[in-house]
């Protein structure tokens, strides 16, 4: 009897075997059939939009669907990969209802065709759209001013969360020797040897209480995607024993809230350990309503027995102004005690925070549409947020209460540089000079996407103290959402959806 394949795509032969069932179960199955879809109207040449460029190992290529050609009940992506004279075709995993498909170009795929089709139906008619990418390249060496870099490439793979329909953001890394410490984005440790690739899953997860916001019945509106952990610090305590220091949201029954946890990881030859013991140092005021991008959770050691903590206003941004709230503040916090003290007012979103050889804070804050901000953090400052910004509000002119002050940032400390339009931006190092010696104590921040290509890049800030010379961009072509340097002569990137780039200088001896 006729029979159809859910989903099948146009042209492509499938294998079906066939076998009734009773009650008794399945019967045998009958030898396979070989069938192929029909081919569907050819769509028009714009339909996909694929990058410029042939893709390299250790890329993650975002390949779209142009907006005029929506998505109806053919709403798959295929992807074909296939050796560069055709054969060995293989399909990879398809995705439902999204009009942007990110992939990330693994070593295996280094010398073989990419391409992409996908079908959908619009005012009736069947549609089919393929497009290629070219062949896949070795991975590449990042040219810079003073260095050329060498880049490696890890995947967490199945050590990373990927949620369906959403975009799963945070989590941080640091290293533990020459190896990195990673924790996800909702709380998973993983250990990565770079010198091997290999990755070590560890046990016991922060304690973010996740397993009660996925039984909410509002967990959508809580903005499940947002959930997250922001930073991890790793504070020496003895021979073979750290405090590990968590920033990330926790779901009570009351209310969602923003915190600071505290356990011991113990290192033992080159087994690691993350107790399940956790205390709660400190709680931001007052209980947020939902979780936000606008997270902040920075972290920095101040003394032995304090740290600095910078958080966002999650999107409550009258709070950023607010002395009795916690939020969009940068916080001094007893270790023993949770006692907080708000050091400076006005921040929107401070994702990085470091401070440098003599002593000063930096902070990295990012805007709205443009504004993003590299501030030096003092105590009692007020950096204008909501009041003041150099970016305007997203698909709009205006962000401020006051129409006189858009785009000014007046009666409040001013950033020392910034970024119109915006580039996204997230972490921020300063560099130590033992390992990167030409660029001696130059501030190395990461980028999200951002606008008219600002954004996916690695930035070096040349500064004379507080002043800043000159800014390279590095382009990476992802999105960093963390990023730290280990004592083997490595910057270690971490890329949203689970991959960790090492960049390493390539060693050229001195001509004479």
């Amino acid at each position: 009897s006729p029979y159809t394949i859910p989903g099948a795509m146009s042209g492509m032969e499938y294998e079906v075997r066939v076998a009734s069932v009773n009650a008794e179960g399945p019967s045998e199955w009958a030898a396979p059939v070989s069938v192929t879809a029909p081919m569907l109207q050819a769509a028009p040449a714009d339909a996909i939009r694929v990058p410029f460029s042939p893709p390299l190992v250790g890329q993650l290529i975002a390949v779209e669907v142009n907006s005029q050609h929506p998505f109806a009940n053919r709403s798959w992506w295929y992807w074909f990969i296939s050796c560069a004279d055709g054969s060995d075709r293989k399909a990879l995993p398809r995705r439902r209802h999204r009009p942007t498909w990110e992939y990330f170009m693994d070593p295996s795929m280094q010398g073989k065709h990419l391409s992409v089709q996908v079908d959908y139906d619009k005012d009736g008619v069947s549609y089919s759209a393929t497009a290629g990418l070219g062949v896949v390249g070795a991975a590449s060496v990042l040219t810079t001013h003073l260095y050329d870099l060498q880049s490696a490439v890890v995947y967490l793979r199945d050590r990373w969360e990927h949620m369906p329909n959403s975009y799963v953001r945070g989590g941080a890394i640091a290293p533990l020797g020459n190896d990195l410490l990673v924790v996800t984005p909702w709380g998973r440790f993983n250990l990565i040897r770079p010198t091997s690739g290999e990755v070590v899953g560890l046990e016991g997860n922060v304690p973010m209480n996740r397993a009660g916001l996925l039984a909410h019945p509002d967990k959508e509106n809580i903005l499940l995607n947002r959930f997250q952990v922001t930073d991890i610090l790793l504070k020496w305590h003895s021979a073979g024993r750290y405090d590990l220091f968590v920033t990330h949201h926790h779901f009570t029954s009351e209310c969602l809230r923003f915190r600071l946890s505290a356990t011991t990881l113990l290192q033992q030859g080159a087994d690691i350990a993350v107790s399940p013991e956790w205390r709660t140092i400190y709680d931001a005021e007052p209980c947020l309503r939902t979780a936000s991008v606008q997270a902040g959770g920075r972290m920095l050691t101040d003394g032995p027995d304090h740290l600095l903590v910078v958080t966002g206003p999650h999107l409550e941004n009258e709070d950023a102004q607010d002395p009795a709230s916690h939020l969009g503040k940068l916080v001094r916090v007893e270790i023993e005690t949770g006692r907080a003290e708000t050091l400076a007012f006005g921040l929107r979103n401070p994702q990085g925070l470091a401070r440098d050889a003599a002593g000063t804070v930096w902070g990295t804050d990012h805007g709205p549409q443009g504004g993003d901000e590299l501030n030096v953090l003092v105590a009692g400052g007020n950096y204008g947020w909501p009041s003041v910004s150099y970016g305007v509000g997203y698909g709009s002119r205006v962000n401020v209460p006051r129409a006189e002050s858009v785009g000014l940032h007046d009666g409040f400390i001013k950033p020392v540089f910034a970024w119109v339009p915006s580039i996204g931006i997230s972490s921020l190092i300063v560099n130590d000079e033992r390992w990167f010696p030409l660029w001696r104590d130059d501030l190395l921040i990461g980028s999200l996407s951002g606008t008219q290509g600002g954004g996916n890049a690695l930035y070096r800030v040349r500064r004379d103290g507080t002043d800043v010379q000159y800014v390279e961009r590095i382009e990476v072509g992802c999105r960093i959402r963390d990023l730290t340097q280990t004592p083997d002569r490595r910057i270690a990137l971490l890329l949203d959806g689970g991959l960790v780039y090492f960049l390493q200088p390539i060693l050229r001896p001195l001509r004479r």
